[in-house]
């Protein structure tokens, strides 16, 4: 548009089709230098992985994202849900439920993974709403075998990461 001599009326105060004189004028001796880049994080939803899929019917009630609090009540509340006998060996377990809330938890080595179960539908309430199940991390294996005990299972003997899935 300044190289045809013509200008938005707003920026010179002109008139329609008024010529317009544009010098530009190179300022020697100052040096440009580009304004700093503010640093902004990403933000902004997304699905995570494991999470119900986008697309999906809503007549099945989804269940609403913890809260900082809700996950630090359910971690506090745990010891009171899971008896423990102090007295017996214990491994540590996070759960990670499909809602995205990461519960550490303990159980006794005696415990099997039906108490692991337990624990999850105590724990979530949308876990008692909607069919799922528990695997491991890596390598996934899907923990279908309820009656077997925690202590005497290879991926789980100094402790490990139990995560639901929906079906």
């Amino acid at each position: 548009m300044i190289n045809r001599g013509s200008a938005p009326l707003d920026l010179m105060n002109v008139e329609p089709g008024q010529a317009v004189d544009v010098r530009l004028a190179q300022h020697k001796g100052e040096k440009y230098s580009q304004a700093p880049k503010k640093f902004t994080p990403f933000a902004g939803g997304g699905q995570r992985l494991g999470s119900p899929v986008p697309g999906e019917s809503s007549a099945a009630p989804t269940p609403a994202p913890a809260t900082s609090t809700q996950s630090a009540a359910a971690a506090s509340s745990e010891p009171s849900t899971m008896q423990i006998d102090e007295s017996q060996p214990t491994l540590t377990l996070q759960v990670r439920l499909a809602d995205g809330t990461r519960m550490p938890s303990r159980f006794n080595t005696s415990h099997t993974i039906g108490d692991v179960y337990a624990f999850v539908d105590r724990a979530s309430s949308g876990s008692s709403q909607r069919p799922y199940t528990l695997a491991t991390t890596f390598p996934t294996k899907e923990l279908t075998d309820k009656d077997q005990v925690l202590g005497d299972m290879a991926e789980f003997k100094r402790g490990g990461v139990v995560v639901q899935k929906w079906n």
